[in-house]
């Protein structure tokens, strides 16, 4: 047993995870897939719980309709996270971007936020697909863009981004294409 294994009691290093990912980029690919999935939903339940508490110790009582919309709301956050730089948290950490399949430069905010529409509705499938095309799944054919090697960074860099970010007309975008689609789900869902 190495010296690294043994101050690990049993749980993978970085480096040994490392050396699974360069064996097998399917086992690095879905497992970025699974981390962004874990991460997001680390990410976004604590903030609704919190909105659900306060709201009911300011006396708001949520209705059915309002909680619909609190969970459209979580779904968009989740789409778009791969907003900034077109790297979600586990992009960053793992050492992947989305790219413009054409450009080969960052997908735009838009490309980022289309790619993830199949994401919510064929989770499941998506992560097949992943497994056999570590590069591209059936979002990344629907906006055109593929999942390459990049550098790895910290989460804190999400910050750096934000603060860096200005309102562009695609985040304006972004928001009235959720919105519509979004209303017209609620026709869809009961």
């Amino acid at each position: 047993m190495t010296k690294n294994t043994e101050n690990n009691s049993g749980i993978l290093s970085i480096e040994m995870f490392d050396n699974l990912a360069n064996r097998s980029p399917r086992f690095h690919r879905i497992s970025a897939m699974l981390l962004d999935h874990i991460l997001m939903c680390i990410l976004i339940i604590p903030i609704a719980i919190v909105f659900a508490i306060t709201s009911e110790k300011l006396g708001f009582k949520l209705t059915d309709g309002m909680s619909f919309y609190i969970w459209v709301l979580i779904i968009f956050l989740y789409y778009n996270k791969d907003f900034f730089n077109a790297k979600s948290p586990a992009k960053r950490i793992m050492g992947y971007q989305v790219i413009d399949g054409k450009t080969e430069k960052p997908a735009t905010e838009l490309q980022c936020f289309v790619r993830n529409f199949t994401i919510c509705v064929a989770w499941p499938v998506e992560v097949i697909v992943g497994f056999f095309n570590p590069e591209r799944r059936i979002g990344d054919f629907l906006a055109n863009t593929k999942v390459v090697l990049s550098e790895k960074e910290k989460l804190k860099t999400i910050w750096t981004d934000l603060k860096r970010t200005k309102l562009k007309l695609n985040y304006i975008g972004i928001i009235i294409i959720g919105i519509v689609y979004f209303y017209g789900l609620s026709y869809i869902i009961p």
